[in-house]
């Protein structure tokens, strides 16, 4: 029996809102249209709400769309993408567009992105700086890392939507190639989770892939980053591929060789170690889905949109997981050491 876990049906229940049981009456096999409708209608108002600024309706908002959006049941799935569709184009209207009075020659959106990535990427800031020169206690890693879980096991998932939204086949050529390595090529157990699952199991931490969030501003961030690749303006998508996927190299290297200097074995840091790569991101063959649409104006304003949200979401994330990490305290031990049996549960990922 497979498990459940991350199904929609089970969380909408447990949280016992009347939103939530909308949303649920409208996922049973047998709702009518009517359900949906009503559905549908429910998520837009509470989008509307959201964001114009009331905190509680923000936090149910970001919940209910990560149950919608990152649930693992596929029975529901038609359903709960054609709900999300509606909170989407709540959300889109809210974004603050980027500032693109003129098509920019592709030497200036070049030198855009560069300033948007040197003054607001995630290197920047002060957690990554703490890691990067070795600060981190065992404890503390342990935290980033089982964060970086949820941010990196479903990616492929999400990265496979921006495929189906790419016409050409050239196009999907180049993102197939990607999710293709991304997936360990030949050998499945080589797939990139498969090795941050190995990382996690070698610091003592569950690799669970039914793990479900609770941190609201992962939520925010996950959830964000499934809005843009399912957009079918792939510049949205694009864009947050740029900066999750192609200019990551020089913050890998720090992070492996962080975890390296913490006492880690090369072999256990491999999913690290594998992003290394010393090559700029506009040399890397993904780049070209990106560089032959910038003649086109309206690219360049929703990728420039897309990223500018992007970073404004991932700030926030970030400042709580340095938050989270700044809270913990722990034993001096090496980071490749284990614990003892009875503190499993403290340190899974299952529990957030």
């Amino acid at each position: 029996m497979s498990n459940t876990r991350n199904h929609s049906l089970p969380q909408l229940e447990a949280l016992q809102t009347n939103r939530a049981r909308i949303l649920a009456r409208a996922l049973e096999p047998k709702a009518s249209f009517a359900h949906l409708e009503t559905a549908a209608k429910t998520l837009s108002e509470l989008a509307e709400s959201a964001l114009n600024g009331h905190a509680d309706s923000q936090t149910e908002y970001q919940t209910l769309l990560y149950i919608l959006s990152l649930s693992d049941d596929t029975a529901t799935a038609l359903a709960r993408r054609w709900l999300c569709n509606w909170a989407y184009r709540v959300e889109e209207r809210f974004i603050p567009a980027a500032d693109v009075p003129t098509a920019l020659s592709e030497a200036e959106f070049l030198a855009r992105i560069e300033q948007e990535v040197s003054s607001r990427s995630r290197e920047k800031h002060p957690m990554s700086q703490y890691i990067f020169e070795g600060s981190a206690s065992p404890a503390q890693l342990r935290v980033f890392l089982r964060r970086q879980w949820f941010r990196t096991f479903r990616l492929y998932r999400e990265a496979a939507d921006l495929l189906v939204n790419l016409v050409d086949v050239d196009d999907a050529a180049a993102l197939g190639r990607y999710l293709h390595g991304e997936l360990g090529e030949e050998d499945e157990v080589r797939s990139h989770p498969r090795l941050l699952a190995k990382l996690l199991n070698a610091v003592d931490l569950e690799a669970d892939f039914q793990a479900v969030s609770t941190m609201p501003e992962e939520i925010a961030y996950l959830n964000n980053r499934v809005r843009s690749f399912r957009n079918p303006d792939v510049g949205w998508g694009l864009a947050v591929f740029y900066i999750t996927e192609i200019v990551v190299p020089g913050n890998h290297e720090k992070l492996y060789n962080a975890l390296l200097q913490a006492g880690l074995s090369e072999d256990a840091a491999e999913y690290y170690k594998i992003h290394v790569s010393l090559v700029p991101p506009r040399a890397k063959r993904e780049w070209q889905l990106i560089a032959r649409r910038i003649p086109d104006p309206a690219f360049q304003k929703s990728f420039l949109t897309s990223l500018a949200q992007h970073f404004r979401v991932e700030r926030a994330y970030y400042d709580a997981v340095w938050q989270e990490m700044q809270d913990v305290t722990g034993p001096s031990f090496s980071l490749a050491a284990k614990r003892p049996a009875n503190q499993a549960d403290q340190r899974s990922c299952r529990a957030t």
